[in-house]
């Protein structure tokens, strides 16, 4: 028994030497077919320097900057490009000089950019320039390029070995009159290269006429071994590799892993079995080998797609042996990573025909049930906690993945998920991989939740501030999921400022309606006081007491009138007024009042112009009120308004109101706060020498508002306007 256990290890090992030997023949056989695919892509390959006229476009590039640079040097000067190669005594109709000075300077900066380009991206590049008249020259060489110059008839020499060394150079000759002139050509089609130079000088982005280049040659050249990567080298290594990426490179690749495929698949089921690690393999659970069958498929994808790359690399490249830290001859190394990198992409393929092979073997049904872990855990919390199911199934069904904070966790669960499931794939470096993986979420959240703390403190020393009295303070950072709180911050902290300000304003009304109240109160009482002293006089004429008596009079009923209106605009203030609501012909009572003022209109020597419906306008109003609120207005426009101007009344009856407007040219200029006009005891007047209460307009607006309307102010200059609007829905 013993004796055929070792039997059956030694074919077990023999079974697996030989499937190694032909994933290694299938690789080595992949690497020799090299130099067939080398030769049938040269049918693919274009000449670099004719592909896409990138070539002639960075030489007539680099002919304008040198150009510019040799002509400065010649004068002297620092004479900037436009001015030398831009036709500028030519009129241009469609271009204001405004347009032809940022062309200008447009065209200035794309030399700059030609000859930055010259001397960073083309560093490949060698030329020689000359010009003929200064024997000026401006070079960039390592051979003797310079020698081309020279007109030979046959290929001498020195050409010859300028052959060997430049993959690529041309000579470009312009004469007196700037005709252009391709002297000498090597690694280029001549006709090819010639129409896209005349192509790049008809599409020129330049707005305005370039005048062509004169007495100038210019030779540039291309060395076979490029020294930087620049440009060039980047446009010649891209020509190469899009070369190998043909349909012979990819027919080879798919011919050599169907040929795997089929040896996977015509290698017994029982042979398949002795594979070492097979047994380990089966008993994975479907979850795992799905995962290895699409790691694979993705493995063999990226594989196939990176291998004509890898291809060009082991043709054209010698970089590779050049970053190893021995001394190793370059063949080599690319032989060994080629057939390296062939074992690997045959290996995936043969694994994947085996696993298939296996879980058709066994059935997919009965595979998922005896191997897979999804089914067996839902089917043992199934049977254990119905009630966890159906309570966990409730709360899946509130979840609202519209909501966006829900959507965006249940995102970065779904991640964290994929990330879990892929490091626990890995057995025991799945541990390795899980502490790299918690160290990076804990810096993950921890920068996430410094953010979150930042923003809190920002929103928290805001409001401490605002607490403390600065309500000018600003948040102009974006503070996230702090946002709504920032909105409702910057309305608390308006809220503040606008009753800081009513505060203000209160503070500054009171004081200025007790200095008024005294001064209007003192100025009749003191009259009154004085002249009750004058009256003691007992050897004052009979003339002078009568006098005295109509001043004291006068002043007394002065009096007696403004405690009135005082006393009324206090009752109408705070709303304890009874009104008498009537229909009033708003429209006979104003006409009612204009009469009764009549004497002092005429003093005022103002000129009244109506505009009144002819139709009645009936409103439910206090006839009383509204009257005192007409003569308020009528009597305040006789004490301020221009003599001699014009008062103009009108009313005007619209869909759903009733406006009332009063207009007059002021006498004075008006420099007070229209809002605060029609506060009591403010006055047009500063100096207070008019008379008045300053309560008029006050008890005007008070009576309007409590009769549901609105009196609103204007002032256009020196026209005072009052405009009274009464809503006809109350009637």
């Amino acid at each position: 028994m013993l004796d055929t256990k070792l039997k059956s290890s030694k074919s077990k090992y023999i079974i697996n030497i030989i499937i190694l030997l032909v994933l290694l023949a299938s690789s080595v056989g992949m690497y020799s077919t090299y130099p067939i695919i080398k030769e049938g892509s040269k049918k693919y390959k274009e000449n670099v320097f004719e592909r896409g006229g990138f070539f002639s476009s960075y030489i007539a590039n680099s002919n304008y900057c040198i150009y510019v640079d040799i002509l400065n040097r010649k004068e002297n000067k620092n004479i900037e490009p436009s001015n030398i190669l831009l036709n500028l005594d030519k009129k241009y109709d469609n271009y204001t000089q405004e347009n032809v000075e940022v062309y200008k300077d447009t065209f200035n900066k794309e030399i700059s950019e030609y000859k930055r380009n010259l001397d960073e991206g083309l560093k490949n590049l060698e030329y020689y320039a000359i010009e003929k008249d200064s024997k000026l020259v401006a070079e960039r060489r390592q051979g003797g390029i310079n020698s081309l110059i020279e007109d030979n008839a046959v290929i001498n020499p020195i050409e010859q070995s300028l052959n060997k060394k430049y993959s690529f150079y041309i000579v470009i000759d312009y004469d007196n009159q700037g005709n252009r002139t391709i002297k000498k050509l090597y690694g280029a089609d001549m006709l090819s290269l010639s129409n896209q130079f005349k192509n790049d000088e008809a599409n020129s982005r330049s707005a305005l006429e370039i005048k062509p280049i004169k007495n100038m040659t210019y030779v540039y050249a291309i060395p076979k071994e490029l020294k930087y990567k620049d440009l060039i080298f980047s446009h010649i290594e891209n020509s190469e590799r899009n070369s190998y990426q043909n349909k012979l490179t990819f027919c080879t690749i798919i011919a050599f892993f169907i040929c795997i495929a089929i040896v996977a698949l015509i290698t017994p089921y029982k042979i398949s079995k002795e594979l070492i690690g097979f047994k380990k393999i089966a008993k994975l659970p479907i979850e795992i080998i799905g995962f290895v069958i699409f790691m694979i498929y993705l493995l063999i994808y990226l594989l196939i797609c990176a291998a004509p790359k890898l291809i060009t690399i082991s043709i054209i490249n010698k970089e590779l042996p050049k970053l190893l830290p021995i001394d190793v001859s370059q063949e080599l190394v690319y032989r060994s990573v080629n057939i390296l990198y062939w074992f690997i992409c045959f290996w995936a393929v043969f694994v994947l025909i085996i696993i298939l092979k296996h879980i058709f073997k066994t059935g997919i049904r009965e595979y998922t049930k005896g191997n897979s872990l999804i089914y067996k855990i839902l089917r043992s919390i199934w049977r254990a906690s119905g009630r966890v199911n159906k309570k966990f199934c409730g709360y899946l069904r509130n979840i609202d993945l519209k909501e966006k904070n829900t959507k965006k966790l249940a995102i970065l669960l779904g991640i964290n998920l994929i990330i879990v499931s892929i490091i626990s794939c890995f057995w025991f470096l799945g541990i390795i991989a899980a502490i790299i993986y918690t160290g990076v979420l804990f810096v993950i959240i921890r920068k996430h939740y410094n953010n979150i703390s930042n923003k809190y403190n920002k929103l928290f020393e805001a409001a401490n501030k605002i607490a403390e009295g600065n309500l000018d303070i600003t948040i102009e950072d974006d503070l996230g999921v702090f946002n709504a709180f920032k909105k409702e911050i910057e309305s608390i902290q308006k809220g503040f400022k606008k009753a800081v300000n009513e505060e203000v304003k209160s503070q500054r009304m009171k004081t200025e309606l007790i200095t008024n109240v005294s001064h209007d109160l003192k100025t009749p009482l003191t009259s009154i006081i004085t002249y009750v002293d004058l009256l003691k006089d007992e050897n004052l004429s009979v003339e002078k007491r009568k006098d005295y008596l109509n001043t004291l009079d006068r002043k007394s009923q002065r009096l007696q009138e403004l405690i009135e209106d005082l006393f009324e605009v206090s009752k109408a203030t705070s709303g304890n007024i009874h009104l008498n609501i009537v229909d009033v012909d708003v429209v006979d009572l104003m006409k009612q009042t204009i009469l009764e003022l009549d004497d002092k209109i005429l003093k005022a020597s103002l000129i009244i112009k109506t505009n009144f419906p002819k139709s009645k306008v009936i409103l439910p109003l206090d006839s009383q009120r509204i009257f005192r609120v007409f003569e308020n207005l009528i009597i305040n426009i006789t004490k301020y308004a221009m003599k001699g101007s014009r008062v103009y009344i009108d009313i005007t009856s619209i869909e759903d109101k009733v406006e009332i407007t009063l207009k007059n040219i002021a006498a004075n200029e008006i420099d007070f706060n229209v809002d605060e006009i029609a506060e009591r005891f403010v006055r047009g007047d500063k100096a207070r020498n008019a008379e008045g209460s300053g309560l008029g307009l006050a008890i005007a607006k008070s009576f309007v508002e409590l009769q549901g309307g609105e009196l609103n102010i204007s002032v256009d200059g020196d026209l005072f306007k009052v405009i009274i609007t009464f809503p006809k829905i109350n009637i």
